[in-house]
C-alpha cells in the first residue's frame, strides 16, 4: 500500500463514523421523516417571485369549488345544506371513527384535515379550495360580510383567489399584522396574553417544517386559519411537502392547540413563500368579496364611525343603567340612529360598486408581471 493510500484509510474511517454517529444520534432528535424538498429555498430567491401570480378566467366564467370544514360530533354545520346547498363540499367529522372521510388522528385543530383534504385529493382538485371551521358565525370573520361565515363564501371572488393563489378570508389585519411571530425573541419578552403561541416558534422548529428554507426572523398575517387557495397554487407545491408536513404535525410533542396554532402562521408561507402576508385590508374587501369604498382611506373613515357608533352604543347602556334623565337619553340614542343610518347607507353603496370589475380592478392590487424562464 502506497504511503498516499495509508494516509487515506484513516480519513475514511472517521468519515464513516462521522456518518454512524449522526444516524444513530443526532436524527433522533427528527421525530418526523427528513425528505428532499423541491421548492425555493428563500423569499425572492434571484430576484424572482416566491410563486408566480395566477391568470384568472375571462369575466363572468365559472369557477369549480369545494368547502372544506373540520367538525365535532356537537358542532352544527347545518347552515352549509341551509344556505350553500349547491356547494361541493368535504367535511371531516374528526371524533367519529367510521366517518366518511377519515384523517390519520384528530390533531393540530383544522390542520390536520387541510393537509389531509390536500394530500388525499391533490390531483384531483377544483379552481378554488375553501378551508372554513365549522361556527357559522365568528368574532374573527368580516364585520362588513356580518360576521356569517357563509355570506362570506357567497361573496368569495374565485377572480382573486386565482390571481393571488391564496387568501386569507379575514381582511382586518388585527390580530397577526404586522409584524406578530417572532422566531428570534427573547423568552422574558413573550407576551403570554396576546399571542401566548409565540413561544412555540423558532428557527429550529422552522426548520423541521421547511428543511433546507431559510428561516425568516418574523412569520405575519391575519388570524385566523380561514383561506382559499387555488388549484394551481396548491400544486405549485409537491406532494411530499404537504405529507412531511402531516408527518411533522403527527409526531410532534406540541399540544393539540400549539400545533395547530403554529399551523396558524404558517399557511402563508406555505403558499405564498412569504413570511409576512398582510394584504390592504380595501384590497380584500373589494377585489376579494365586491365591497368597494373606492380606497383605503373611504373604508378607514367607515370603520371609525363604526368605532363611533359602538362607543355611543356604550354610552346609551351605561347611561340606562345609572338611571340618566330622558333628555339625556333621547340625545345619545339620536346619534346612534344617525351613526347607524349613515353606515348603513356607505355599506350599500360599497355594494354596489363592488358589482362593477372596474371598480374591483381600481382597489386591486398590482401584481407583478414575470415571464417564465
Amino acid at each position: 500500500m502506497s504511503p498516499n493510500a495509508r494516509r487515506a484509510v484513516p480519513a475514511a474511517v472517521a468519515l464513516l463514523l462521522l456518518v454512524l454517529f449522526w444516524h444513530n444520534h443526532g436524527a433522533r432528535h427528527s421525530p418526523y421523516p427528513l425528505v428532499p424538498l423541491d421548492g425555493n429555498d428563500a423569499v425572492g430567491t434571484n430576484g424572482k417571485p416566491p410563486f408566480y401570480p395566477g391568470i384568472a378566467k375571462p369575466p363572468g366564467s365559472n369557477y369549480t369549488r369545494i368547502l372544506v370544514v373540520p367538525k365535532t360530533k356537537d358542532e352544527d354545520i347545518s347552515w352549509i345544506q341551509i344556505e350553500l346547498p349547491e356547494l361541493q363540499t368535504a367535511i371531516y367529522e374528526v371524533d367519529k371513527p367510521d366517518a366518511k372521510l377519515q384523517i390519520p388522528k384528530n390533531k393540530g385543530h383544522e390542520a390536520m384535515v387541510y393537509l389531509s383534504f390536500i394530500i388525499d385529493h391533490y390531483d384531483s382538485l377544483p379552481d378554488t379550495i375553501i378551508f372554513v371551521h365549522a361556527h357559522k358565525g365568528a368574532w374573527h370573520n368580516n364585520i362588513l360580510l356580518d360576521l356569517d361565515t357563509p355570506t362570506t363564501i357567497k361573496r368569495l371572488r374565485d377572480d382573486r383567489v386565482a390571481r393571488q393563489g391564496y387568501m386569507n378570508l379575514r381582511c382586518h389585519h388585527d390580530p397577526g399584522c404586522p409584524d406578530w411571530i417572532h422566531l428570534d425573541r427573547a423568552k422574558v419578552d413573550f407576551d403570554e396574553r396576546i399571542k401566548p403561541e409565540e413561544k412555540q416558534f423558532s428557527f429550529e422548529l422552522f426548520q423541521e417544517m421547511f428543511p433546507g428554507h431559510r428561516p425568516p426572523p418574523v412569520l405575519s398575517q391575519a388570524c385566523c386559519a380561514q383561506l382559499a387557495v387555488s388549484r394551481e397554487r396548491v400544486r405549485d407545491n409537491p406532494k411530499a411537502l404537504y405529507e412531511h408536513l402531516r408527518s411533522w404535525l403527527l409526531a410532534t410533542r406540541l399540544e393539540d392547540k400549539d400545533s395547530g396554532r403554529v399551523f396558524e402562521y404558517m399557511w402563508q408561507y406555505l403558499f405564498t413563500r412569504n413570511a409576512e402576508h398582510c394584504p390592504s385590508i380595501n384590497a380584500c374587501y373589494c377585489d376579494g368579496y365586491g365591497i368597494c369604498f373606492g380606497s383605503a382611506a373611504n373604508l378607514d373613515a367607515w370603520l371609525k364611525k363604526l368605532r363611533k357608533r359602538e362607543l355611543a352604543d356604550e354610552e346609551y347602556d351605561r347611561a340606562k343603567k345609572e338611571g340618566k334623565d330622558l333628555t339625556t337619553m333621547e340625545e345619545i340614542n339620536s346619534r346612534r340612529k344617525t351613526l347607524n343610518r349613515e353606515l348603513n347607507q356607505e355599506k350599500v353603496e360599497a355594494y354596489k360598486k363592488g358589482d362593477d370589475e372596474m371598480n374591483r380592478a381600481l382597489e386591486r392590487e398590482r401584481l407583478p408581471e414575470y415571464t417564465y424562464t
